[in-house]
């Protein structure tokens, strides 16, 4: 499986989507475990490039601003 490399890239994405929906929801919306999410937050493990970019489609998705980013 191609994964990307434990990156705070990863982790700042994952804190502004779990900043808007909350993390139990955001989990949900990307039909993975909790227990995921979280060590893909907390940089215990790495992110499968596709599971990345559904990281990615859900935070355009939020429609975040850069006010989130700084927030975060």
């Amino acid at each position: 499986m191609d994964r990307l490399p434990v990156s705070p890239i990863v982790g700042r994405v994952i804190e502004v989507i779990e900043r808007k929906l909350g993390f139990e929801q955001a989990a949900r919306r990307l039909d993975i475990a909790e227990s995921l999410l979280e060590a893909w937050r907390d940089g215990k493990a790495a992110v499968p490039r596709a599971e990345f970019m559904r990281l990615v489609d859900l935070l355009l998705e939020l429609d975040v601003s850069w006010d989130d980013w700084d927030q975060a």
